[in-house]
């Protein structure tokens, strides 16, 4: 079957709908056996060298693919959303593989942080862009790092508060209370701060106001919360959060992306502070400055296609009119 699909067809694209108690029982041993294994690795592997290290990622990565049907069909649903008209069902196929094995090698990356110097860091990583920081700090209003799960972003945060920048990261908690510990302590050890979703908006206020620098990841489904702009072409379900801190307290927003280089070291660009949209309209604003911040992840994801967190389902949210017309089109061929 072609990996396209039409719009019609995005509402049912991953299979929504009920599903048996056996199938969820085996979604969720699936889930806490994943979260059990990473666990495991990140005691483990800790301390293995970074060659050996790349390599076991990218056989990690491999594997997860194998595994994992579901999710690798969730991967190649999401390419044939976003490239299906420009790209072969082979070239999907192999940016998928070649996805699982960067994911692999971040995981690895993420594992090994906390017994990375400061040196290896930079070494890791190079960086254009640091004078977009220096300059929005020196405005005295705090600088919005609006970035995506692209490159390995863990990796990216770590670089940057390892050159002396109060770096805070906003998070979602995972299920599994042990995980969810493990990835706060890590990011911890790497220079950032963790804010949770349920007290984000509140910190990320106080810490812009103190002239801090604050990621965003802003490339996953926002549910019913989110704004609808367009992402690949299709309407894709977004967190304002981003263009409504940047709105409310002036604080450059600043395009934030790296890369995974052939040879394993990483790139990071800070671009320039992105000009706001301000109509005096607010709802107006944050659906425009959003939607422009998502088209430069957009055109960060079209450059490393490969290195996107393509197993996250970013279209499951549709507009209530696309809904709508899905259920009554359903209701029809009833």
């Amino acid at each position: 079957m072609s990996l396209a699909r039409k719009e019609q067809d995005i509402g049912s694209i991953y299979g929504q709908g009920s599903h048996s108690a056996l199938y969820n029982w085996q979604r969720r041993m699936q889930t806490r056996l994943g979260n059990a294994v990473v666990l495991w690795m990140a005691r483990r592997y800790r301390s293995i060298p970074e060659k050996p290290g790349y390599r076991l990622g990218a056989a990690v990565g491999t594997l997860m693919r194998v595994i994992s049907p579901r999710h690798h069909r969730i991967v190649l649903t999401n390419l044939g959303l976003a490239f299906g008209a420009e790209k072969g069902e082979q070239e999907l196929r192999e940016i998928a593989a070649a996805c699982y094995r960067h994911l692999g090698k971040c995981l690895i990356e993420f594992i090994r942080l906390p017994a990375l110097s400061g040196d290896d860091i930079k070494r890791m990583v190079k960086v254009r862009g640091f004078e977009n920081v220096d300059a929005a700090l020196a405005a005295g209003k705090g600088a919005i790092l609006v970035t995506a799960h692209i490159g390995n972003w863990e990796m990216a945060g770590a670089r940057i508060a390892v050159e002396g920048y109060p770096v805070n990261v906003i998070a979602r908690a995972q299920r599994d209370n042990a995980l969810t510990e493990y990835i706060r302590r890590t990011r911890e050890t790497g220079g950032m701060r963790v804010f949770h979703q349920e007290v984000a908006a509140r910190r990320t206020l106080a810490a812009l106001r103190q002239n801090q620098v604050v990621g965003i990841l802003m490339d996953q489904n926002a549910g019913d919360d989110g704004l609808f702009v367009d992402f690949f072409g299709h309407p894709a379900s977004t967190a304002a959060g981003p263009a409504a801190f940047a709105l409310r307290t002036d604080a450059a927003a600043l395009p934030t992306f790296g890369w995974r280089n052939p040879d394993d070291s990483h790139t990071l660009t800070v671009g320039e502070p992105i000009p706001l949209v301000r109509t005096g309209d607010h709802q107006q604003d944050l659906l425009a400055n959003t939607a422009r911040f998502t088209a430069l992840i957009e055109q960060a994801i079209r450059e490393h296609p490969e290195q996107w967190f393509w197993l996250h389902k970013r279209w499951k949210s549709r507009p209530r009119d696309e809904a709508a017309a899905t259920d009554a089109e359903q209701e029809r061929g009833a």
